[in-house]
């Protein structure tokens, strides 16, 4: 089975999912970076805790469109909806948001979250060295 994609929007879905690759990398580095604690299941427990939510308000099981306003107003917080709707809009040719919104975003959360990573990781590096 192909996709029937065309070059271009596979070029767009490469470097997307490298973006997104690199956004939730640093969405998980952000989420362990507290407590500062030798137990795993702490950052762990954190973790699943924000991403296990965030997969059922991004449009992934319910497109963006067919959520309620106030589903759509909480699932513009999240990077995985602009994935999602970058991915919908690609292969299926139906998206919420425009193309370039959505690349936008995803670009823009990595970047946010990664900044946001190194500063936290920055406060905690010497309670953990110790």
């Amino acid at each position: 089975m192909t996709l029937n994609i065309g070059l271009l929007n596979f070029i767009v879905l490469l470097f997307s999912l490298i973006i997104a690759n690199f956004c939730f990398s640093a969405l998980s580095i952000l989420l362990s970076a507290y407590p500062p604690t030798d137990i795993p299941a702490t950052s762990q427990m954190l973790s699943s805790l924000v991403k296990f939510p965030l997969v059922f308000i991004s449009g992934v099981f319910i497109p963006v469109e067919q959520l309620p306003e106030w589903g759509r107003i909480i699932a513009s917080f999240s990077p995985l909806t602009y994935f999602t709707d970058l991915i919908r809009q690609l292969i299926l040719e139906k998206g919420y948001y425009p193309l370039a919104l959505n690349l936008l975003m995803i670009i823009v959360f990595a970047f946010v979250l990664s900044l946001a990573a190194i500063k936290l990781h920055e406060k905690t590096l010497t309670k953990r060295l110790s």
